[in-house]
């Protein structure tokens, strides 16, 4: 019976743009085979539609947030309301 190992947890943004910009970087090389440069193409689009989602549901956070007018210290994890004529930034 094959033990389950624990899961990586996934990239964060930052790192799939970081592998992303690696991708372009050495297909724009030229000196990748055909095969290679298929396969950085794969991944690279599998990279932009994963950090697309993150993009996505992030927006949606930020519309959650800014209509309801409750912002959470990012430092103390404190709500705090706003008035309604304060600007939410």
């Amino acid at each position: 019976m094959k033990e389950s190992q624990p899961q990586a947890p996934d990239p964060s943004f930052e790192t799939m743009m970081k592998r992303l910009e690696e991708l372009v970087h050495h297909m724009e090389r030229g000196d990748l085979s055909l095969e290679d440069s298929i396969r950085s193409f794969e991944e690279g689009i599998k990279l932009v539609k994963e950090c697309t989602a993150v993009l996505g549901e992030a927006e949606k956070r930020i519309q959650r947030i800014t209509e309801k007018g409750v912002t959470t210290d990012a430092s103390t994890g404190a709500k705090e309301e706003r008035g309604d004529d304060e600007l939410p930034f």
